[in-house]
């Protein structure tokens, strides 16, 4: 299957915004404390304007035969006060239409955010959350060398009434 790799673009708006509902959904299945606030399109337009205007953010998309195959979003984020380097790159989402999964499109586009994040001076490492649920995402990650690093914890306030 041909695909490209490209930066998003304006026009890539409601594709994109498609494709992360999708993606939205499909992790409010794996675990149900994933409660995906209501956006609409235009609010999604609205905010993706801004983020295709940041210099430390980032958004790729694969195209396969003129269509939306995947996205990945990602940044560059501080790291926290008291550690170094100070800065580290995070892949917000990825996400690739199941027409093209298993073809190499998820790497890809890790491939060309990594380029774009080797640009930044100073940031040598990624750093990124991954639902504990999604065995398929944890898999994926870590066939890209990924290990893990801090796990975040969750818990009902209510918790805190009847500690263990």
């Amino acid at each position: 299957m041909n695909q490209r790799i490209r930066p998003a673009q304006p026009s890539d708006g409601p594709a994109l915004f498609a494709a992360w509902s999708s993606l939205r959904s499909h992790n409010a299945a794996i675990d149900r404390r994933i409660v995906p606030a209501p956006v609409t399109e235009q609010e999604f337009l609205e905010a993706f304007s801004q983020i295709l205007q940041r210099r430390a953010g980032a958004t790729f998309v694969a195209q396969c035969e003129d269509r939306l195959a995947g996205f990945l979003t990602g940044s560059i984020e501080a790291n926290q006060p008291d550690r170094l380097p100070e800065r580290h790159a995070t892949i917000g989402y990825l996400y690739v239409e199941p027409f093209c999964r298993r073809q190499g499109v998820g790497r890809e586009l890790f491939t060309a955010f990594a380029r774009w994040a080797g640009s930044f001076d100073g940031v040598d490492h990624f750093e990124m959350p991954v639902l504990a649920l999604d065995q398929g995402a944890e898999a994926f990650w870590k066939a890209l060398g990924f290990t893990p690093f801090i796990q975040r914890l969750w818990a009902p306030v209510s918790a805190g009434e009847n500690p263990g």
